[in-house]
């Protein structure tokens, strides 16, 4: 059987979790797209203006964007570019995903391990789930949302375009994170998030004994 050749668009610490993502879901690597000086001992084999060689040179099978949070637009428009050469954009769900046959999950999305998505979920395409978050029933994200390490997302979450949640953040059912919002790390989310607005955590005041 001939290895499937995954490149990687990105050349940082995100293009490099992508990478062993991509291996752990059977994956060979093709190599990585960015600027000189990318990550050490890894292939980077040109910049993005290679790509569309590369495409016609079939050197890759699929391509999946490795751009993290530092570049969020950025990331959509790196796939949209893919969308456009005809490259196959895999979903990448590590073995350790607990994914319901009832959910969706859309292409180019990478699913990190030990996350967690349940009934009747629905996942766009391009969007980052990383390491043990969880997104119960009935949750929606939209294209290009990208989930931090361990967001809890408890139901009936909807989650708009291009959307950020930062680390541990917390999200309480029926809530709606508006497009291209963004959400800080360690945030309880029990009120709607209108769209480009950013929801930070609230300093606490310790009150001194009089």
């Amino acid at each position: 059987m001939t290895a499937r050749r995954l490149l990687v668009i990105g050349a940082g610490a995100h293009a490099r979790a992508v990478a062993d993502l991509a291996q752990a879901c059977g994956w060979t690597l093709a190599g990585f797209l960015g600027a000189p000086g990318g990550p050490s001992g890894r292939q980077v084999i040109g910049s993005d203006d290679d790509l569309a060689a590369l495409v016609r040179d079939r050197r890759l099978d699929a391509a999946i964007v490795g751009v993290g949070n530092t570049a969020l637009s950025r990331r959509a428009e790196l796939f949209a570019g893919l969308r456009r050469l005809g490259v196959a954009t895999p979903s990448l769900l590590h073995p350790s995903a607990v994914v319901s046959p009832s959910a969706k999950i859309g292409d180019g999305t990478v699913v990190f391990p030990n996350v967690v998505i349940g009934a009747d979920a629905e996942v766009g395409a391009n969007a980052v789930i990383y390491s043990g978050s969880v997104l119960e029933h009935d949750c929606r994200l939209g294209h290009h949302v990208y989930l931090s390490p361990a967001v809890i997302l408890c139901g009936d979450v909807q989650v708009d375009e291009g959307a950020f949640v930062g680390a541990g953040a917390v999200v309480i059912p029926g809530v709606r994170i508006g497009r291209m919002a963004r959400v800080d790390a360690l945030v309880r989310v029990v009120t709607d998030v209108s769209d480009g607005m950013r929801m930070s955590v609230t300093p606490s005041i310790t009150l001194g004994r009089s």
